[in-house]
């Protein structure tokens, strides 16, 4: 018997281990929590709440193009001469009107040099003026045959070649005065500067990019369009552009229409001047609307529709209590919504659609 007792408590208390832990985990020593179940959501009564009815409407036909809005004209400035910049007074995103300075750069190097063609260019008239004084006294002592006619071809020549002196220092000296006005570039249009590519203490150098700018107000959408969609395309023609992230939607006028198809992606790039407006900029991501014929489509007023987050939701009149119900959205015409799916002919849908989220 002392034998045995060893024995069975070595399998009976592993089994009762295994047997607590089984309750423990079955939820058997908790309390106070919530129990399974139901609870029935508040509901919101339509009556008194602007209505509309759902239905089949004839609507144009659209296809988007993707695109992304561009400067009519942008410039990279950089500078004609070489020399240190000392003056760099923009800052990117910053609005500029046309001659302000955008770059100084030393000029005292460039000065000097005009100076020395101013200096050759005196001595030069003066050697012109002696020369021309001893043309005008040897003429008549040659038409008296008082020197000989080989004298008289030195005073020739030396009258033709000073004159010719002046005349290419006078060139110089233009051209010196010129340069020392490319030490300071100015804006040649009222724009914007996109970034600056040097700073101050940098050294300019023909063909260095210094900054990057474009003409204010002058923007377009360059759009993609298929190929099977280019062929309806009419230049001057106007279109409707959107622009997502700012939510917003305006006509352009089509304006280019680039005549070579990319081999890639099938695509044909179509340009569309799009009125100034707060906030629009060159980088931001656009759609070209293209009416391409029509067709029977359910639409409802962009006001009944409910976006939160990646959500596109409507409150759906039933039995007279609204139920908010997900929806599948389409483009958007003027001031209304294409719903793909979700919604079928003959529904209400409020036109004051909940802020708060509710089943």
């Amino acid at each position: 018997m002392k034998k045995f007792e060893p024995n069975y408590l070595r399998w009976v208390l592993p089994v009762l281990i295994i047997i607590l832990m089984m309750v423990w985990l079955g939820g058997s020593f908790h309390r106070g929590n919530i129990q399974p179940g139901k609870v029935k959501a508040a509901e919101t009564s339509a009556s008194g709440l602007p209505l509309y009815t759902v239905s089949m409407q004839t609507a144009p036909q659209i296809a988007e193009a993707v695109g992304t809005v561009q400067p009519q004209f942008k410039s990279t400035v950089s500078a004609r001469v070489t020399a240190n910049i000392i003056e760099l007074p923009v800052a990117a995103g910053q609005h500029v009107h046309k001659g302000d300075v955008l770059v100084r750069m030393d000029d005292r190097d460039l000065r000097a040099k005009r100076q020395q063609a101013q200096e050759a260019l005196r001595r030069a008239e003066a050697t012109q003026d002696l020369a021309q004084s001893d043309f005008e006294r040897d003429k008549p002592l040659f038409e008296k045959a008082v020197i000989p006619k080989s004298e008289f071809d030195q005073t020739t020549l030396r009258i033709k070649t000073s004159t010719a002196d002046v005349a290419a220092l006078q060139q110089a000296h233009h051209d010196a005065d010129v340069t020392v006005g490319y030490a300071v570039i100015r804006s040649p249009y009222d724009g914007i500067i996109i970034d600056k590519l040097s700073d101050v203490g940098d050294l300019a150098a023909p063909g260095k990019p210094l900054l990057t700018m474009y003409e204010s107000g002058r923007l377009w959408l360059e759009a993609a369009v298929p190929e099977e969609q280019a062929s309806g395309l009419r230049m001057g023609k106007t279109y409707q552009v959107r622009l997502d992230s700012l939510d917003k939607q305006m006509e352009g006028r089509l304006v280019e229409i680039v005549p070579s198809a990319d081999p890639s992606s099938r695509t044909i790039t179509a340009r569309v001047a799009i009125p100034r407006a707060e906030n629009v900029f060159p980088g931001l991501f656009g759609r070209m609307l293209i009416p391409i014929g029509q067709r029977q489509r359910i639409v409802v007023p962009a006001q009944a529709v409910l976006r939160v987050g990646q959500l596109t939701m409507v409150d759906v009149s039933e039995a007279g209590t609204l139920r908010r119900r997900s929806v599948q959205v389409g483009p958007q015409i003027g001031d209304q919504i294409e719903i793909l799916s979700g919604l079928v002919p003959g529904e209400k849908v409020s036109l004051a659609p909940r802020k708060e989220l509710q089943p």
